[in-house]
């Protein structure tokens, strides 16, 4: 993200920082009961290294840009790993950084103009598609006397889908004799008719029987292999709460995936999202299917994350 959605920064003392000023202030009246100018010079270099200090953190905060790194999908209940990317401009020196968002701190040595990725630790969180947590940016550079901090809000998300588990199931598995399955053409001919399938020349759509019963079917000649008909994953054919079936329809989902098997999956109010079994299609398809089961039946709020609201549902 470019920096002007980093807050501004804030300059805060540390105790030590508090201890040098403590000290500074007793040097210079010292030095004014006293009269002594070495004690006023050593006092007024003492508050110009600490007015410097501050100057110099907030100048290489400043020049230290973050970019936030859309974090992998993973099931509801797990914890989960975020990059972020920083780079600070050359010139500077290395830049002590600590990353505090719900996690733990991380600190990290920024070499000029070289990027560097950072990990942070996401908590267990429900299903849906959530705000990340806030980062802090903070350093002590140069001399530890001062913290300075910069804050960024993310506009991006994390997608967490349900948590898999078995559940019973009815699923839908058309046979060879069924409405959707292969059968012999009346016309006579040496082929048979079967369910149409994505990427069926336009030949071999059968469009008189489309007109007629208004289901798309296509020619399958005697030497050619049968498709393997998808298995339909379909919400009103598990049994239990909602959560319960978006877990074990998740579970389904992922398991013939990674079978490579075609899957069809159906969810109440959204379009069916269907896999034929191969790689490419199949992993583009898991994911827009593992995004609706993530978000299905969540409300959103006006920044377009899902709402949940609290206690309203138990972490696995």
């Amino acid at each position: 993200m470019a920096d002007d959605t980093l807050t501004k920064a804030r300059i805060r003392p540390r105790r030590f920082g508090l201890g040098v000023g403590a000290v500074t202030a007793a040097m210079l009246l010292a030095a004014i009961n006293y009269g002594n100018n070495l004690i006023f010079l050593l006092a007024f270099a003492m508050v110009a290294l600490i007015l410097n200090s501050a100057w110099q953190g907030w100048r290489a905060l400043k020049a230290v840009r973050i970019q936030p790194l859309p974090p992998a999908m993973r099931p509801a209940g797990s914890l989960g790993e975020w990059p972020l990317r920083l780079v600070s401009r050359p010139g500077l020196p290395a830049v002590e950084v600590g990353i505090e968002g719900e996690a733990a701190a991380v600190a990290v040595t920024l070499p000029a103009d070289e990027p560097v990725t950072v990990m942070l630790d996401l908590p267990p969180a429900p299903r849906g598609y959530l705000p990340l947590p806030e980062v802090t940016l903070a350093t002590r550079f140069p001399l530890g006397l001062w913290v300075i901090e910069r804050r960024l809000a993310p506009a991006t998300g994390q997608w967490v889908y349900p948590a898999p588990i078995e559940g019973p199931s009815h699923e839908n598995r058309p046979e060879a004799d069924s409405d959707t399955g292969s059968r012999p053409d009346p016309g006579g001919d040496p082929t048979h008719l079967r369910a149409y399938q994505p990427g069926d020349p336009m030949r071999r759509i059968v469009f008189r029987h489309y007109a007629k019963t208004g289901r798309l079917v296509s020619r399958q000649t005697e030497g050619e292999p049968r498709p393997v008909e998808p298995t339909i994953i379909d919400y009103d054919r598990y049994r239990g709460d909602r959560e319960t079936r978006l877990s074990a329809m998740t579970d389904r989902l992922l398991s013939l995936a990674e079978a490579g098997e075609p899957w069809t999956l159906r969810l109440p109010g959204s379009p069916a999202v269907s896999a034929s079994g191969t790689e490419r299609e199949t992993g583009q398809a898991r994911q827009r299917a593992l995004r609706l089961l993530a978000r299905f039946g969540r409300s959103r709020d006006p920044d377009g994350f899902d709402h949940v609201p609290p206690g309203t549902e138990e972490l696995p």
